[in-house]
């Protein structure tokens, strides 16, 4: 089967797809969603913000779930899904089909492998490219494969003062999310985590799988697409709603992180000029 693209942007967006033929890409954009779904194909899935709301996975019981970026999930064929969350969060997802999955429990996670988000966030640079390159989309989408396989074989072992540490990287998720327009530094946030700077850096890597800079920057550019997407507002005003310094700062950022400018990327969504 030849490549095929279907990107649509829209202030709420559909998903951005590709079909490869030996495998479906979908890159679901921060929109609320309630999905039921049941796929012969295995999921392999990113998060690349904290999203909440209620799941059912190979159950009819729905729970809270709470997924963090950086969580990266192995769903097997045939499982049923289903999942709803009011705001949503984006999150790339693969489908492929695995010679061994008989065995495999319903779902797997892995948590806050850096290596895996860079390699998401690569792809996803491709995927949101003005003209995608079906070639290289399809070269980084086995690296991430490989990468994520490689990861959920191991039984997914979370270090106890890891998972302890999550109730304070909670608090400075959402303090992060509040102050955003503003300067964050480290000492800062390892004093609301109550840790010393360089534990709160080990550990708040581990979590997410970015470093706080890197994540800052990663929801300053989501808080951005946002507002491009869904507003008129000048790219000037939005870099500063945004805690970028300047207009220059952020369409620097959108270029290394999504290879087209802010204004690109605006057109694209269908936004004003």
């Amino acid at each position: 089967m030849a490549p095929t693209s279907i990107r649509k942007f829209q202030s709420n967006p559909d998903p951005v797809k590709m079909e490869l033929g030996w495998a479906n890409i979908e890159l679901f954009p921060s929109a609320p969603y309630s999905v039921s779904d049941a796929s012969h194909l295995c999921i392999l899935g990113l998060a690349f913000e904290r999203q909440r709301g209620v799941d059912a996975i190979a159950s009819d019981r729905r729970r809270d779930f709470d997924a963090w970026p950086g969580d990266l999930a192995l769903t097997s064929p045939d499982v049923n899904i289903f999942s709803e969350s009011a705001i949503g969060g984006e999150y790339l997802a693969v489908r492929i089909a695995t010679q061994d999955s008989s065995s495999a429990p319903p779902r797997t996670v892995f948590r806050g492998d850096r290596r895996a988000v860079d390699l998401g966030a690569r792809l996803r640079r491709l995927l949101l490219a003005a003209q995608p390159d079906a070639g290289l989309i399809e070269e980084q989408l086995a690296l991430f494969l490989e990468r994520g396989f490689a990861l959920l074989k191991q039984a997914p072992q979370f270090p106890s003062s890891y998972e302890l540490d999550r109730h304070a990287h909670s608090r400075v998720l959402e303090f992060i999310d509040d102050a955003i327009d503003g300067p964050l530094d480290l000492d800062q946030l390892a004093q609301l985590a109550g840790m010393s700077p360089l534990r709160f850096l080990r550990s708040f890597s581990n979590a997410v799988g970015a470093t706080p800079h890197a994540y800052i920057t990663e929801r300053r550019l989501q808080r951005a697409r946002a507002l491009l997407r869904s507003t008129k507002e000048p790219i000037a005003s939005i870099a500063l709603d945004c805690g970028f310094s300047h207009q220059s700062h952020l369409g620097a950022v959108f270029k290394e992180k999504l290879g087209v400018s802010p204004h690109q990327y605006r057109v694209l969504c269908g936004g004003a000029p």
